[in-house]
């Protein structure tokens, strides 16, 4: 639980202090959020083929699990 609680405070600090350096950068916090949203879109495509093959790898741990646990002795 505590490094659960220490990556969720860890990316929150991040989060503001980039919302921070954005905002007395461009003087309003419009400006800032534009700037990081932005920023986020950016990431979100650069990381799409690896979002990708994590859900492919999400389902095939589902199919798994479901073949072992559907009473079929032949799995």
């Amino acid at each position: 639980m505590r490094v659960l609680a220490g990556i969720i405070v860890a990316i929150a600090v991040v989060f503001i202090g980039v919302m921070g350096f954005y905002w007395m950068r461009d003087g309003s916090l419009e400006s800032a959020g534009r700037e990081m949203d932005q920023k986020l879109e950016g990431l979100d495509r650069t990381t799409e083929p690896l979002q990708e093959s994590i859900g492919g790898v999400g389902e095939g741990v589902k199919e798994t699990i479901d073949n072992a646990t559907d009473g079929d002795d032949k799995t």
